[in-house]
């Protein structure tokens, strides 16, 4: 070979291994993450922010709210997905992807996914997302997408980023992404019943609601909460479908304007305005909240393994309570319900030996096996799991030390009697921090509060046990940690003329007592679960920043501002007023009015009685001629919605006389009615 042919030979050959080294040196840049940014050349778009809520930097502060703009996202590395997912309608959906990873974002401002127990997703259109630890471990590529199939400038249904999740269903995948919160804890889930949804909505309204063209029967979630004893707003509410598709949401998220559809095509299924068609759990086969689920049993069967028992086919109670998320069956005791009051309990042993039949107007019935001696219930309300239940068997020692309790004076409402020294509160007007505000024409002074204020009014923070009654009626025990409302009125100079106060809530629900109603004499009742009064213990209203149930203090766990009063008799259901996340109270000189009395009539040997507000109010009544009081006889213990069986006709004989009243929150004690028969 020529001198010149070999020296052009080793040129080539120059050339060829530094095109191979700067090809290779693209691939790994590419693979790693680029940092060349493709901007939609829109300034006003590039300005577009994305908040960022609780995160805290290494040194631990807590900058709660943190704004990136777009343009900042594009200089962060940026990295390119094949990304696809299933919508719930079961098309697959293929895009090309391109934007930062959320982690290196979170890391960018100063924090660490790893420290967090969740994130929510919102979109400018209201939906929301809530993403398990479990779901982000699982998704290292969790990706805010910038550019979607070369588009940099997204459309108005993606802009200004969308959040790609490889390897979930598609109501994952937020689009018109505004805001990120991200949660140090998430309350984790107990559950302790597992109810049959139709039965649990039993006397629900159905509301016929309007989506994509249909019309069909919707259960409103906040009334289902509404019967439950406990729902934890910072708590996941959880949906699984048929199809194994499990989606989690704050529970503070879906308490407004949020319904589950019960018929037409893919029902059950969650639907809501800011849920778009195609981002809903289509067939679902169970809910849950913190401390209850509810199943749809038809569902249930499309998935779990079936037994059969004396010719009928159904699920094990065993698994059913597995696939809700109680832990531990086989070492627990369990309460099975139905609908006509039946009660039997049960070993988590023998819970394998029954089965879960669905039946055609969506219930189910409890099948057990001959070796057995349960009965057959026909129609399922709930199954409850059985907790140490010490404050049933109240200990006589401690019914003499609340006997030997001194008896605290009345509680006055007179303003001038509740003030004191402290500075003033709180600034003139809401701001930021502002958690409650206290107004209307019944004080003297508005008061705009932040938590610190509260925490801080040390001569108004109490610590009470209370005796708790419920709608179903569950009765049960609860301690509390925060500010004396009677204290905290007394601050913002609550007038004589006060009648009203109206107790609102963040999420729109309300309630309203009279004053009296909430200033008066309450009680807790230690002796509650056997039915007596003996030793009943003056208690006063509390606003809870800490609460917790049965009578452990150590067990009062932080929770958002919640009102607890103690009860006026021992059937009263003081849950009724326990408004949640509080925000608001009003106190108005306007007049509260009475209750209509209630009515009577008698057939064969048995008074009825009955009212316009039957849900909402309780009738006390004597067949002595004696005035009825809270403590006598209740009519209707429970609602028409939970136990209706328990609303009894009265079984009279010869003649006599009743005497009957009705007793609810937000109205004065109707008059007497007077029935002689």
């Amino acid at each position: 070979m020529k001198k010149e042919e070999t020296m052009g030979y080793f040129k080539n050959i120059k050339k060829t291994t530094l095109i191979i080294v700067i090809l290779s040196v693209f691939l790994m840049v590419t693979a790693c993450g680029s940092n060349s940014i493709q901007t939609s050349g829109d300034p006003e778009y590039e300005s577009q922010v994305i908040t960022i809520e609780g995160l805290k930097t290494e040194e631990d502060v807590d900058t709660t709210l943190t704004e990136i703009t777009i343009g900042e996202l594009r200089k962060l590395p940026q990295y390119t997905l094949d990304a696809s997912y299933k919508r719930t309608t079961g098309l697959t959906e293929e895009f090309e992807m391109s934007g930062p990873y959320l982690r290196e974002v979170i890391e960018y401002l100063g924090g660490n996914l790893d420290d967090y127990a969740g994130i929510g997703v919102m979109g400018k259109d209201g939906y929301y997302c809530l993403i398990s630890k479990e779901v982000i471990d699982a998704t290292p590529d969790l990706m805010l997408a910038l550019v979607i199939d070369g588009n940099a400038k997204l459309d108005k249904d993606n802009a200004p980023a969308r959040l790609a999740v490889q390897g979930q269903f598609g109501p994952y995948w937020v689009k018109m992404v505004e805001k990120i919160v991200l949660f140090n804890e998430i309350p984790e889930k107990e559950i302790t019943s597992v109810w049959v949804f139709k039965n649990l909505a039993e006397g629900i309204e159905p509301y016929e609601y309007e989506y994509y063209g249909s019309k069909d029967d919707a259960i409103d979630l906040e009334q289902i909460f509404s019967r439950l004893d406990y729902v934890d707003s910072k708590a996941f509410f959880t949906m699984k479908s048929s199809d194994g598709f499990k989606k989690n949401e704050a529970i503070n998220m879906v308490k407004s304007r949020y319904y589950i559809k019960v018929e037409g095509e893919d029902a059950p299924t969650n639907v809501s305005p800011y849920i778009k068609l195609g981002m809903n759990v289509h067939n679902i086969a169970w809910v849950s909240t913190n401390q209850d689920a509810a199943i749809f049993p038809n569902k249930m069967m499309e998935y779990m393994d079936t037994v059969i028992i004396n010719g009928h086919e159904g699920i094990t109670l065993q698994e059913v309570l597995y696939e809700t998320e109680i832990e531990s069956v086989k070492t627990e005791t369990f309460d099975i319900l139905g609908t006509e009051g039946e009660k039997i309990t049960v070993s988590g042993e023998d819970m394998g030996k029954g089965i879960l039949v669905p039946r055609e107007d969506g219930g189910a019935s409890v099948i057990w096996d001959e070796s057995i001696e349960h009965k057959n219930i026909d129609n399922l309300l709930r199954i409850r799991l059985v907790q140490d239940l010490a404050v049933e068997g109240e200990n006589e020692q401690e019914d003499k030390d609340d006997s030997k309790a001194a008896e605290p004076e009345s509680i006055s409402t007179e303003s001038s009697s509740l003030q004191d020294t402290t500075p003033p509160l709180g600034p003139k007007a809401p701001n930021d921090d502002t958690v409650l505000t206290i107004t209307g024409d019944g004080i003297e002074k508005e008061l705009f509060l932040s938590m610190e204020d509260l925490k801080g009014l040390d001569k108004g923070y109490i610590e009470q046990c209370y005796s708790i009654v419920n709608n179903y009626p569950t009765r049960k025990f609860a301690v509390a940690k925060g500010i004396s409302i009677s204290y905290l009125l007394g601050q913002a100079g609550i007038k004589d003329q006060a009648n009203c106060i109206l107790v609102e809530a963040s999420d729109g629900y309300k309630a309203e007592l009279t004053k009296e109603q909430l200033l008066g004499k309450r009680y807790r009742y230690p002796q509650l679960i056997s039915d007596s009064t003996a030793n009943a213990v003056q208690v006063q209203p509390l606003l809870a920043w800490a609460f917790g149930e049965g009578k452990d203090f150590s067990k009062a766990a932080e929770c958002d501002l919640r009102l607890v009063i103690g009860q006026q008799g021992i059937h009263d259901v003081n849950t009724a007023p326990g408004v949640q996340m509080v925000s608001k109270i009003t106190i108005s000189t306007k007049d509260a009015g009475s209750w209509e009395r209630p009515t009577a009539n008698m057939a064969d040997g048995e008074i009825v009685l009955n009212h316009d507000y039957l849900d909402q109010v309780k009738i006390y009544y004597t067949l002595d001629g004696s005035e009825p009081t809270e403590n006598s006889q209740v009519y209707n213990p429970s609602t028409t919605y939970f136990q209706p069986d328990l609303i009894k006709p009265i079984p009279v004989s010869g003649s006599g006389i009743l005497k009957a009243k009705v007793i609810g929150y937000g109205k004065r004690d109707s008059e007497v009615l007077t029935y002689e028969y």
